[in-house]
């Protein structure tokens, strides 16, 4: 897991150092040194920003004022050389208060945290995502996980949807567009122009075809690559 980073110190050498330290650290992606806090909320806007470092005692704003003002703040590490803020830092729900000059082993303290935190949201956010499809069969809605689907072939404006544990496959009104635009990239993917497929039901790829447990399916000219890199 990268976490990717922003810094925020109106000291130029406070700046570097941190950088510096970070950068011997795999898992960290800097984005983006700011000596003002001034300029990161159009930034925050534009990218997706995991942390920030922000030093507390700047010129123009408090590091905790600047945070405060932040509507869905990114998770926070404060920087600064000034016990008294400490409270009010992790008042702020801060991941860690850290005293300048900092220490290595107090970076990696903080940034374990700030991994724990990461991936627990990631869990969460799967927990609570939904998981399945609502289709019409003869009349009425029928709910099908997706690791049910193992894969859907179009036939013109109906299609099949073939499933783990049914012998025969259920057929809805529908186009293979339309179901795609239904589906999570993250789990499905089309093949052909007559297939969608699950990928975690991926079993083996030879040459133009892909195995899905008991059943071979071909792959479209220009849908080789995309499979292959599933494939590797």
């Amino acid at each position: 897991m990268k976490i990717r980073c922003i810094l925020i110190d109106d000291e130029p050498f406070a700046l570097n150092i941190l950088e510096d330290d970070l950068l011997d650290f795999a898992n960290v992606e800097i984005l983006e040194k700011f000596n003002s806090p001034l300029d990161v909320p159009d930034f925050l806007q534009k990218n997706e920003v995991d942390l920030i470092f922000s030093d507390i005692q700047m010129p123009e704003m408090l590091g905790t004022q600047f945070i405060k003002n932040l509507e869905k703040p990114p998770l926070v590490i404060f920087t600064t050389a000034f016990h008294q803020y400490a409270l009010e830092g992790f008042e702020l729900n801060a991941v860690d208060y850290l005293m300048k000059p900092i220490r290595k082993e107090r970076l990696a303290t903080a940034l374990k945290k700030v991994e724990d935190q990461l991936t627990l949201r990631e869990k969460l956010n799967e927990e609570n995502e939904e998981n399945y499809i609502l289709i019409n069969v003869e009349y009425q809605k029928v709910k099908l996980l997706f690791n049910e689907i193992i894969y859907i072939e179009g036939l013109k404006d109906y299609v099949k949807i073939y499933l783990t544990d049914r012998v025969h496959p259920l057929m809805t009104r529908s186009n293979l567009r339309g179901m795609e635009t239904k589906l999570p990239e993250k789990y499905f993917t089309r093949i052909h122009n007559s297939y969608i497929i699950n990928k975690q039901k991926i079993t083996g790829f030879h040459q133009s075809k892909v195995s899905l447990s008991t059943v071979e399916l071909p792959v479209g000219k220009k849908y080789v690559a995309s499979i292959k890199t599933l494939a590797e």
